[in-house]
């Protein structure tokens, strides 16, 4: 068992006041104990064409249909859900399903139909509803009803990677047609009906969100009635929380894993996953301080991106040298800036003229990224650039880059961003095609080769070429000046022994498939 220093104690003290002013919320049966677990971030949007990710997919999954479920394993690989009779491929451009009789949406929106699958995939399908997860759908031709509750969905091209990128995925959810049209064609921190095992019984914003079994489920019994997510941005607050007893299951911090592996506290486990996540620091292209690729091209060769992961990420965190995740094709094991090079930096930034130049660098107010924050800001002092650290909270970030968010995109210059996807290059690939500017493509470039690319590797069945293209692709990406490469972030993981979680990448929990450990 892990001993507990003062200081320890005193900062496990202090979080449980913290967490003490948080009224957790409590199903009506007295010896109904929530299941306790961890998010980083709060609710923003629940529907699958619009949402961020992270939790918001969780969510899905317990709430909404769908009609296929990942299964974790080498190779991954997935299953038919607990919502249909039958669904797979019939040729490589079709894929049947039949969903289960009696399956009910919530306040009275009727039974899950075939037509609920296809407006569900049409409407993120269709441009001219501007979905931000349209490219998930972009092979989708339509889906062809055949009768109350099947149907076939019909692809423009082959596919093969279409169970991993989209029908297990967030967008694969499946929404109420007439409940969402009712409201209005989308919805945003509410669903307009749920049929799946749980319903959220309550949300308070930036504190929890509480789910509770779907009186109306007719599918397999979840394990845990009730379940409250808390929102714990910090990732070191969310592991004291754990071992103070708070918490049943959290992310840890990279520096604390080493010490989970040698001597973990009674009752805990680990889980170690794959790095589905990868960490970049960007810059906007299209701001005045940075337009010039020489700018760009001189912070490429000061930052010292090993030195981030020694600091940041405990030494655990594997470097980055482009967008795809270790393990899949394309996965890039070199890069143009593999050491700074200050001479050439400084002969970067002399030859553009540019003197005095200071630049604000936009994080997520947590302490990995504030620590790379202060290496870049130390790095970027050798070669005369002022860097101003700006942390903010998950909501205002994560509008940083968005057109439709209002007008930050404007005054955005540097910021530390991760993303996370599924488990195939061209879901990292897709958030940086010239559509996605003003969406996720903070940025702001765009290069005809590159979109071109992404398209033609949805269609290659060549694993060799679509590596190939891949690589390419992150070579223009590099060529723009935009990206300095950090990490690829491991899923690492601690829960009780008393638990035993269905966790799937990049960090995915299907709650109802939870059960109790030994």
């Amino acid at each position: 068992m892990i001993a507990i220093n003062r200081r320890r104690f005193l900062e496990v003290t202090a979080l449980g006041s913290v967490l003490a002013g948080i009224a957790p919320w409590r199903p009506a049966a007295a010896d109904s104990k929530p299941l306790s677990l961890r998010s980083r971030r709060d609710i923003a949007v629940l529907d699958p064409g619009w949402m961020v990710g992270g939790m918001e997919i969780d969510l899905q999954y317990a709430c909404l249909g769908s009609l296929a479920l990942y299964v974790p394993g080498d190779p991954l690989s997935w299953r038919p859900s607990a919502f249909v009779e039958s669904v797979g491929m019939t040729d490589d451009k079709s894929i049947a399903f039949k969903l289960k009789p009696g399956i009910l949406w919530s306040d009275g929106f009727g039974e899950l139909t075939a037509e609920d699958v296809k407006y569900s995939y049409e409407r993120i399908a269709d441009p001219a509803n501007k979905a931000d997860w349209k490219d998930k759908w972009r092979v989708l031709d339509h889906v062809e009803v055949t009768d109350k509750y099947s149907g076939v969905i019909k692809l423009k091209e082959s596919f093969a990677p279409i169970w991993f990128t989209t029908i297990c995925d967030g967008p694969g959810c499946i929404v109420s047609k007439a409940a969402v049209t009712k409201a209005g064609g989308k919805f945003t921190t509410a669903f307009p009906a749920t049929c799946g095992p749980y319903r959220i019984a309550k949300w308070v914003p930036s504190q929890y969100v509480a789910l509770a079994v779907n009186p109306d489920w007719t599918g397999p019994k979840p394990t845990y009635d009730n379940i409250e997510i808390r929102i714990v941005q910090e990732v070191k607050s969310a592991g004291l929380a754990f071992e103070a007893g708070e918490i049943d299951l959290t992310e840890i911090s990279l520096d604390s894993v080493k010490r989970y592996r040698g001597t973990p506290p009674a009752g805990t486990k680990l889980f170690e996953g794959p790095g589905l996540n990868w960490i970049w620091m960007g810059m906007n292209t299209q701001h005045p301080k940075l337009q010039d690729i020489r700018i760009r091209q001189a912070i490429q060769n000061t930052v010292d991106v090993d030195a981030i992961i020694a600091s940041a990420y405990a030494g655990v965190a594997e470097r980055s040298r482009g967008i795809v995740c270790p393990g899949l094709i394309g996965h890039r094991t070199k890069t143009a800036y593999e050491k700074p090079d200050l001479d050439k930096a400084k002969a970067l930034v002399a030859d553009s003229g540019v003197k005095d130049l200071s630049l604000d660098l936009k994080i997520l107010n947590q302490a990995a990224f504030l620590t790379a924050a202060q290496v870049v800001k130390s790095n970027l002092e050798d070669i005369g650039i002022t860097v101003n650290i700006v942390p903010l909270d998950s909501g205002p970030f994560w509008n940083l880059g968005l057109e439709s968010a209002g007008t930050d995109w404007k005054d955005l210059q540097m910021y530390i961003q991760r993303f996370g996807d599924a488990p195939d290059p061209s879901q990292m690939a897709q958030w940086y095609v010239s559509s996605q500017v003003g969406i996720w493509n903070w940025e702001r470039w765009k290069n005809p080769e590159f979109d071109k690319l992404f398209d033609d590797a949805l269609k290659e069945t060549d694993t060799a070429k679509r590596a190939q293209m891949y690589l390419r692709m992150q070579d223009i990406m590099e060529e723009t000046g935009a990206y300095v490469w950090v990490a690829h972030e491991p899923a690492e993981i601690v829960y009780r022994t008393s638990l035993a979680p269905l966790i799937l990448p990049p960090d995915h929990r299907y709650y109802s498939e939870f059960k109790r450990g030994a």
